[in-house]
């Protein structure tokens, strides 16, 4: 039989990762602790798998603020125009 523990703890307040013995530890509100050991090759995988949704949130990011750029410009180019016309 195999059981199964989920946690939810809440929102993370801080990590720490150990040389020595290979253990995440991390707090969340309320000052709760969840420590696990992680072997080496796990501990790559999570590596990479956080370093792939960062550079998601990057692109994201990124895309939104061209986005927001071109907006603006968009709109001042037409203050731009509006103003012209009136001044004509």
């Amino acid at each position: 039989m195999e059981v199964k523990q989920v946690i939810s703890g809440g929102k993370l307040k801080g990590s720490y990762m150990s040389s020595w013995n290979s253990q995440l530890q991390l707090t969340v509100e309320g000052g709760h602790e969840i420590n696990v050991k992680i072997p080496e090759e796990e501990l790559r995988d999570l590596a990479k798998s956080l370093n792939e949704r960062i550079a998601e949130i990057d692109t994201e990011r990124a895309d939104a603020v061209a986005e927001a750029a071109e907006v603006a410009a968009l709109e001042t180019a037409a203050k731009a125009d509006a103003k012209e016309e009136f001044n004509d």
